[in-house]
């Protein structure tokens, strides 16, 4: 577990990284599509539907484990949230080649917040869950 945070923490400071030094979407991007496919991804998440989710991620994701270690982190915290209610606050970054998705939503127990980031082919290239 602990190395699934460490490694979505150093995924999330590269995106950061780079999107300190541009915070305009590329033309590549819908700003919807993007709030959609994440908001989907969160039901995926919600429903267990790991292996979806790994189907759109990109190479390097699946490489690390993407399904086992979301896995291995969700369900704990799945667990002291309760059942999901609602999207708080949506926000979308650009990162020149990349999007930054963040999505605070709201469950019976609690808020999570979703960091996700996708290529300009739609794959996620970046996962973290706060």
């Amino acid at each position: 577990m602990k190395k699934l945070r460490l490694f979505l923490m150093v995924a999330l400071g590269c995106v950061m990284l780079v999107g300190c030094s541009s915070k305009k979407l590329s033309d590549d991007f819908n700003e919807e599509e993007l709030k959609t496919t994440t908001e989907n991804v969160i039901q995926m998440l919600c429903n267990e539907e790991y292996d979806q989710i790994k189907e759109i991620s990109g190479q390097k994701l699946i490489d690390a484990g993407i399904t086992e270690k979301i896995k291995e982190v969700w369900e704990p915290m799945a667990k002291d949230l309760g059942k999901f209610d609602s999207y708080d606050k949506e926000a979308v970054v650009g990162n020149g080649e990349e999007a930054t998705v963040v999505i605070i939503s709201k469950f019976e127990n609690g808020k999570a917040q979703f960091t996700i980031s996708y290529n300009k082919d739609m794959k996620l290239t970046g996962f973290y869950i706060k």
